[in-house]
């Protein structure tokens, strides 16, 4: 019976790591038979499987659905403490979480997943390694998801996966490298995928292969090859009955046309990516195909290029908030912490039970002692130990929960300031929609981003050891100047600059204005000052003037130069740069022979 019992489950564990998060291929007949059955069956282990094989059978069709059968089949695995079925319904909630946006899910089922297949189910490891780095893809951050395949990649359990689970690592790893553009490396895994799955009738595998080298032949410039490639890609998802994966592909090849100069082409295939992103609510994808469609159309039909932009800023929203982000991090801090916490937990059991094993000892001997010379000393003394251990943990308990307190106030600020500085970002989008119209969209996009990086970059150097009120102002300065400048940067001029700051921390109240406006008279001497000029200069000095105890922001180009106070020259970034001067109560003074300069006090 164990042994029936033990095939059993390496046969489950076999169908859960064969295609890890790919949807489940079943017949029409198969998925109403699994629905007429949990019509009638009892709440037992079968059911939980029936309802982990729809949430997988729904995940790219109808991901809604999936999250139901997915989130039913975890309650039912909980209750019935069924920890195998528990885990590949996690796997599955976690896969179509992510997929639809809901980062915060996706992450905390993906750790709880690890956690428990890391203490019973060894051989599902390497399925949460891959769906945490699936969030990290969807999040746009390639390192922290090369971390974590590398992990797969490297646990000796890979090598006796089926081979989708092992050609699926193989192929997400070659995807992180092509998004970090070290390209040789992601040739090297798509090739050997695309050898392999041919061989193994792998449909689906191929697919993604020939998807990472179109790419990566896009990167280089060959773009004849890049077709090519995304073409065999397109047709591979298809004999798999993977639409969604076409959908993805769609977008990459849109993106190859454009690149020709074959708009007319680019626009057939980036419209099929923005109806798959609609069809399976894919957000990510969705706002793909809409950047692109809006750049295509930008210079023939501005309407429709307003249109998708703004489907776009509505997507990137929901996606990329700061708060979403937040929280998807605190998840992982918080495991993070957990695991720290276990650690700490084992090391005090183990000091305690030395310690209890040391007292009972002294009070043995203590005993010992006046059975044999009828002096209680010794135990007066042990007693007198236990007391002061005693008063010892009360006054540490008393200061852990005094640092507990602090840490909740502490964030419950840093909360507030998040919510303000986010208003600081619509009232900026709600200026420029008034202000007159930007010559292009990445001149737009551009703008905003380096305005959000200002406040996004103000937040990462608050200091959080001591409260949320202060920033550290010179690496602060320093980071946002150099970040803006890089943004505008072209071959035809080259631009040095050159940042002093003086002043050591700045409070949050006047760092964020001051940020801004720092942003702007940057952006404005990237984008007019040195257009007829080799080479540029920017100098930034930032410092506290001793006689009258006030601050001073010093600027100076070496462009061409302009009347700041002429009504001519008022634009967006003007307009913004005047107002944040009122919110600082500042003075200004400028100049604009040989070069612009301005001088701030506040």
């Amino acid at each position: 019976m164990k042994l029936l019992v033990a095939f059993i489950g390496s046969i489950l564990i076999g169908i859960a790591t064969s295609g890890y998060s790919q949807p489940l291929s079943l017949t029409t007949q198969e998925v109403e038979t699994l629905k007429q059955k949990l019509a009638v069956s009892t709440e037992d282990t079968s059911k939980v499987l029936s309802l982990w094989r729809l949430a997988r059978y729904h995940t790219m069709t109808e991901p809604q659905q999936a999250l139901v059968y997915a989130t039913e089949s975890i309650a039912l695995a909980r209750k019935l403490t069924y920890t195998y079925g528990e885990l590949v319904s996690l796997q599955a909630l976690s896969f179509v979480a992510t997929i639809t946006g809901d980062w915060q899910t996706g992450m905390r089922t993906a750790y709880e997943g690890l956690r428990i297949s890391q203490a019973k189910y060894p051989d599902l490891i390497i399925v949460f390694y891959n769906l945490i780095a699936l969030v990290y893809e969807k999040q746009q951050d390639s390192r922290q998801r090369l971390e974590w395949l590398l992990k797969a990649y490297h646990d000796p359990k890979l090598a006796s996966l089926p081979n989708n689970g092992k050609w699926l690592i193989y192929h997400n790893i070659g995807e992180a490298y092509e998004n970090l553009n070290v390209l040789d490396s992601a040739m090297y895994f798509a090739k050997s995928i695309d050898v392999h799955c041919r061989r193994l009738n792998i449909p689906i595998e191929v697919s993604y292969a020939n998807a990472i080298m179109g790419r990566v032949e896009k990167k280089r410039g060959h773009y004849p090859l890049a077709l090519n490639h995304l073409r065999i890609a397109i047709r591979f998802a298809r004999q798999s009955g993977n639409l969604f994966l076409e959908s993805e592909q769609s977008v990459d090849l849109a993106g190859v046309f454009q690149a020709m100069g074959q708009s007319d082409s680019a626009l057939v295939y980036a419209g099929r990516a923005l109806d798959g992103g609609r069809k399976f609510k894919n957000l990510v994808l969705t706002a793909s195909a809409a950047k692109l469609l809006a750049q295509l159309y930008e210079p023939v039909n501005p309407a429709k290029a307003i249109a998708y932009l703004k489907l776009l800023n509505a997507t990137d929203d929901s996606l990329y908030t700061t708060t979403r982000i937040i929280q998807t991090q605190n998840i992982i801090k918080s495991e993070q912490q957990r695991e720290r916490d276990l650690i700490d937990a084992k090391k005090e059991y183990d000091y305690a039970i030395r310690q209890k094993t040391l007292i009972g000892l002294l009070i043995f001997l203590g005993f010992m002692s006046v059975v044999l010379f009828h002096n209680n000393r010794q135990k007066q003394k042990g007693n007198a130990v236990l007391l002061a251990k005693n008063r010892e943990i009360s006054r540490q308990k008393d200061e852990i929960a005094k640092t507990a307190e602090q840490k909740q106030i502490l964030l419950s600020e840093l909360q507030h300031r998040v919510k303000n500085n986010l208003q600081y970002v619509i009232s900026l989008l709600e200026i420029q929609k008034e202000s007159v119209s930007f010559s292009t969209i990445d001149d737009l996009i551009r703008n905003n981003q380096n305005r959000i990086h200002s406040i996004a970059l103000l937040h990462k150097k608050l200091n959080v050891d001591e409260g949320v009120k202060d920033v550290d102002l010179k690496r602060y300065v320093t980071e946002l100047a150099e970040l803006v400048k890089d943004s505008y940067d072209t071959r035809e001029t080259h631009v040095s600059l050159f940042t002093t700051c003086e002043i050591d921390t700045l409070s949050i109240a006047k760092a964020l204005p001051l940020g801004l406006i720092i942003v702007e008279l940057i952006s404005n001497s990237m984008k007019h000052a040195f257009a007829n000029q080799p080479d540029g200069l920017i100098n930034i000095e930032i410092k506290q003037q001793k006689n009258t105890k006030t601050n001073y922001l010093g600027y100076i180009d070496n462009g061409t130069g302009f009347d700041f106070n002429q009504l001519q020259t008022k634009g967006l970034g003007i307009e913004i740069i005047k107002g944040l001067i009122d919110q600082l109560n500042g003075r200004v003074e400028t100049r604009s022979t040989k070069g612009f300069e301005l001088k701030l006090y506040f």
